[in-house]
């Protein structure tokens, strides 16, 4: 899905057939039919009406595909012409959005960027390389897990996952690690989330939730570092036998008689954080102890006493 398509979308140069969600509400439209997990209700909705429909969020008209036929006809067959996204409020702040390869419009720039993460970064050898640094990490993961255990300490395990996850991908980046399992990482929350000024743009001027301040200070923050480390390594000129993606980076300047510049560095190194955040976390199986399986966990609150269990249940990562 995604919201803000162009009405040009729906003319009838566009030769796809599009079901219209019926009955929005007056302001809101289809906001309300959501709900608390959209993937879900943007699936029953298209069970009742059509895989390729449109709904009314808020002021915005979005486009919904939910088959892989209508997949193949908007991203193979249509593809130029969804090439344009609306750029959500966020990815804004300081001019994000005109560097980003994610938000940029069909280009010389972009394909370079998009031809660089292709045979750079996002490569099966690129993530074969980094495999003994995601075992490492995940065994001290486990160890500090262990540690806070044995220490009686209350373990905030979606914070602990998240830093992990972030070291790794600092390590592919620059070799370094700079979050500890205890820091508040804020950022994850800003980054996510839906925000009322991408429903309603005319509220973008008056940024109602603050989101674009908090996040261009964010990115500001962000771009310091990145030009902090660029530098070091520039002076360093390190070189090893396992590079890490900044001298890959580096390199593939020297080598391919293409410049890169600093902006040009920073997005792509944004956008291997865009990218890598979300599937690490999903890159690990979960199982129980002893072959329990969930199914056959009584979660149940029930009326009596409660007793703590003799040996606690643990979900121990089995792959990465």
């Amino acid at each position: 899905m995604g919201p803000g398509m162009p009405s040009c979308f729906h003319k009838e140069s566009f030769s796809l057939q599009l079901s219209t969600r019926s009955f929005p509400l007056p302001i809101f439209g289809n906001l309300f039919e959501l709900g608390n997990k959209p993937h879900e209700s943007l699936a029953e909705l298209a069970a009742t009406y059509d895989p390729l429909m449109t709904l009314k969020l808020g002021s915005v008209t979005a486009m919904v595909v939910s088959s892989a036929n209508m997949a193949k006809e908007v991203l193979q067959k249509h593809d130029q012409t969804f090439l344009w996204r609306t750029i959500p409020h966020v990815a804004q702040a300081i001019n994000h959005h005109e560097v980003s390869m994610t938000w940029l419009p069909s280009s010389l720039q972009w394909r370079t960027l998009r031809k660089i993460c292709a045979t750079q970064i996002f490569t099966a050898q690129r993530l074969n390389d980094n495999e003994g640094t995601r075992l490492t990490k995940v065994k001290d993961l486990i160890d500090h897990i262990r540690e806070e255990f044995k220490s009686k300490h209350t373990i905030n395990i979606g914070q602990t996952v998240f830093s992990t996850i972030l070291n790794m991908i600092l390590n592919a980046l620059f070799s370094i690690d700079l979050t500890p399992y205890q820091s508040k990482s804020r950022i994850q929350g800003n980054c996510m989330g839906s925000f009322a000024d991408n429903y309603f743009p005319l509220l973008r001027p008056f940024d109602p939730q603050g989101i674009k301040r908090r996040m261009s200070v964010y990115f500001r923050k962000l771009d310091k570092l990145f030009d902090t480390i660029i530098d070091q390594r520039l002076q360093s000129k390190k070189q090893d036998a396992s590079r890490d993606l900044l001298d890959i980076l580096l390199h593939y300047t020297e080598e391919n008689g293409f410049k890169l510049g600093p902006l040009d560095i920073r997005a792509l190194l944004k956008a291997f954080f865009d990218q890598a955040t979300f599937p690490v976390l999903h890159s690990f199986h979960w199982e129980l102890q002893d072959g329990v399986k969930p199914k056959d966990i009584d979660i149940e609150e029930k009326f009596g006493l409660t007793l703590q269990k003799a040996k606690p249940l643990y979900a121990i990562p089995i792959q990465a």
